[in-house]
């Protein structure tokens, strides 16, 4: 009898616990609670250095996606101030048959870094957006890197032996500078109070721009139409 009622409660004790389990992941699946994943590909891109220094937050809208390629926000203060130049290297890999990232933007005297993350050989060749000169033209093999320190400016990038692929490389001495999402969206983190001369880069060179804009707090800024 004794295990009878042992039986029965254990069971009772099963069912509640299915009950809750089931609840709970009906919570979820609602986003009740649970946040999703954000999409990679909607993540802002912020190459500032990120330091210590404490500051204003600053969000915006940029031109969109153009032919592909993301826009770029760079802020430089008027008044100079000693933003050291990352110490990490950045990173364009060649994965899927296509440049990663797409748009790159990285400080003067910072390394940049290409590799290949396929299986089949690639090539990088570089040519300054300026001159239309190429700058280098190497092969990159399945292991290995090659680096490379730019002057400031916009390179295209391109793969001989695969023409569909290509990418961009923003340099910049301003020491705020970040990659605006698919639809525009930008973040910049420990921006210091001030005038900033802001410049975006596009693609298209009718979406880019130079303003100059006083930060006097927390501020949303709208860059999709040239001033």
């Amino acid at each position: 009898m004794l295990t009878e009622v042992a039986q029965k409660l254990l069971d009772s004790l099963a069912i509640r616990f299915i009950f809750v389990l089931s609840l709970v992941g009906f919570l979820c699946s609602s986003q009740i609670g649970c946040k999703p994943v954000p999409n990679a590909e909607d993540q802002v891109v912020d190459v500032s250095h990120p330091g210590k220094a404490q500051g204003l937050a600053i969000r915006g809208l940029a031109p969109p996606v153009t032919g592909g390629f993301n826009s770029v926000v760079m802020f430089e203060p008027e008044l100079a101030r000693d933003v050291p130049v990352p110490d990490e290297q950045t990173t364009m890999d060649q994965f899927g048959l296509a440049f990663d990232p797409g748009v790159l933007v990285a400080r003067v005297g910072q390394v940049v870094a290409f590799t290949n993350g396929d299986d089949v050989l690639h090539n990088v060749h570089v040519r300054s957006s300026a001159t239309l000169k190429t700058v280098f033209n190497v092969a990159t093999p399945i292991t290995g890197e090659y680096l490379h320190v730019f002057d400031a400016g916009t390179y295209s990038v391109s793969c001989d032996v695969h023409p569909a692929m290509g990418a961009y490389i923003v340099v910049t001495e301003a020491p705020y500078a970040v990659v605006a999402d698919r639809e525009g969206r930008f973040e910049l983190l420990s921006i210091p109070a001030g005038r900033h001369t802001v410049r975006v880069w596009n693609i298209n060179a009718g979406r880019r721009s130079e303003r100059v804009v006083d930060i006097a707090g927390t501020a949303v800024i709208d860059l999709t139409v040239p001033e």
